[in-house]
């Protein structure tokens, strides 16, 4: 039912609306630029209203009571109102709004209706962006229901993608979705000021890896990409975290983050995306194709090491090119694991410290002693690893977490397990940003030594069996 024209007390209408001195019809060129004259404003489309203030404000709070007691069908008839006559009137309109359209669209049959709501859904958040200054000017900095116009966009995209399966019909696909996650993360980051959350990254990849198994191979560089910059950005996040002062808040960030990058990492490594004879199948054409083309030689070596490609022919040749195009910490390391690789190993090291060099900072030059301990830990090199790790901390002390969790992977493979424990503990302590990855292979070491002394109390009994058994045997046989 509409609204009826009731005495509402103004007391009401205050909580939530400012009071309007006039009431004019606005559009998105309207020159709105402070508070008091945003405040003159009202809604389009007004009729000559004897008490237009509380008739506004009468709207919003039955909107809002409705909303509480979940009476969909009754919000929707005063929503509509106020996104036709009032769409600056409180950002409820919107957040609310939305929440509604996603339940009515997920209770009805009808599939005429459920395309409706969700052209609502849709027309909501294109309204909220089109008079998105006027609403944040009348909230407070830094209180909530302040967005930007990403914020905005990458919220359509997450409730298209939630609703819009049967009720989009053929339109509903994973390209429409991926493309409209990226409109926003673009948007964000080109704006500033605000990150991604973590489960919108997540989602996103979800999308990507969703478009990967479709494809048939067709879309996998691309995945491989939004792997590294999901991971990435989740990873930046959790760098924040750690230059954080207030604990609280560096908490709330690890909690944002760190469980959705395991669950990209997680993804990404059951997608088998990352297949080494796939990998140079598809690059090693692409590669010769632009060996000019520094940038594409950068990226695909950058893909190539990210997914244990590193010591391939391919990745070789990548970074041959890009190293006579223009040397290159990354194509100098690129040099190293080709020296490596022709066992010439004075010249691995001379282009590793020629990587070093070419970093302009310490702190570059600790990630880049980071990726040379990892290149030397998969090549069995533990003792060039440890020093490596140590340099790293060196040259950039915020690196001891991520250092110590090689550190922890040297040791389990040298079967140091309590060492390796130790080290994971360590970590965590020195980086919260890594404290749910340490805790998780923490974890998985501790399974290991405990399958790794069952196995040995299993031989030991093996032996003793055996032993048991020849003794007899020499025994019966008349050895002894």
């Amino acid at each position: 039912m509409k609204m009826k024209k009731i005495a509402l007390t103004f007391g009401l209408f205050a909580a939530v609306l400012p009071t309007f001195a006039q009431y004019e019809q606005i559009d998105s060129n309207t020159d709105l630029t402070d508070t008091e004259t945003l405040y003159k404003v009202s809604y389009i489309g007004s009729d000559a209203l004897e008490d237009p203030g509380k008739q506004v404000g009468g709207y919003v709070t039955m909107m809002q009571m409705y909303y509480n007691s979940e009476n969909w069908g009754e919000m929707y008839e005063n929503w509509k109102w106020l996104v036709k006559n009032a769409p600056i009137a409180t950002v409820t309109i919107y957040a609310r709004g939305a929440v509604m359209l996603g339940k009515m669209i997920q209770a009805e049959t009808d599939v005429a209706k459920k395309k409706q709501y969700l052209d609502e859904l849709m027309m909501l958040f294109d309204t909220r962006l089109k008079f998105l200054k006027y609403l944040n000017a009348s909230i407070p900095e830094g209180k909530r229901g302040r967005a930007t116009e990403g914020d905005v966009l990458i919220a359509k995209a997450n409730f298209y993608h939630i609703y819009g399966y049967g009720a989009d019909g053929s339109d509903y696909t994973y390209n429409k979705i991926y493309d409209m996650y990226a409109k926003g993360i673009k948007a964000i980051e080109e704006e500033g000021g605000r990150e991604v959350k973590g489960a919108y990254i997540q989602y996103f990849f979800s999308v990507s890896h969703e478009l990967y198994k479709l494809s048939n191979d067709y879309y996998r560089e691309q995945f491989l990409k939004d792997y590294l910059d999901s991971k990435e950005v989740c990873e930046k996040m959790l760098q924040l975290a750690k230059e954080e002062q207030d604990p609280e808040k560096a908490q709330k960030i690890v909690d944002e983050y760190d469980r959705p990058l395991a669950v990209i990492e997680q993804v990404f490594a059951e997608s088998g995306a990352a297949n080494r004879e796939q990998l140079i199948t598809m690059f090693t054409p692409k590669v010769e194709a632009n060996k000019t083309n520094l940038a594409y030689l950068r990226s695909a070596m950058t893909v190539l090491a990210a997914n244990d490609c590193d010591d391939t022919d391919v990745y070789y040749k990548a970074a041959e090119y890009a190293y006579a195009i223009e040397p290159t910490y990354e194509s100098a390391i690129g040099m190293a694991s080709w020296s490596k690789q022709q066992g010439k190993m004075q010249d691995m090291l001379n282009y590793y410290e020629k990587a070093i060099e070419l970093c302009k900072t310490d702190a570059t030059r600790g990630r880049i002693c980071l990726s040379i301990a990892s290149s030397l830990i998969n090549s069995k090199q533990y003792t060039g690893a440890l020093v490596y790790l140590d340099k790293a901390i060196n040259y950039n002390s915020d690196l001891a977490g991520r250092a110590n969790l090689q550190k922890a992977a040297v040791s389990t493979a040298l079967g140091q397990y309590d060492q390796a424990v130790a080290y994971c503990d360590q970590a965590a302590q020195a980086d919260i940003t890594v404290s749910g990855a340490a805790a998780r292979l923490s974890q998985r070491i501790k399974e290991a030594q405990a399958n790794v002394q069952a196995a040995a109390r299993a031989k030991a009994a093996y032996d003793a069996y055996v032993a048991k058994q020849k003794a007899e045997e020499d025994f019966w046989g008349g050895k002894k």
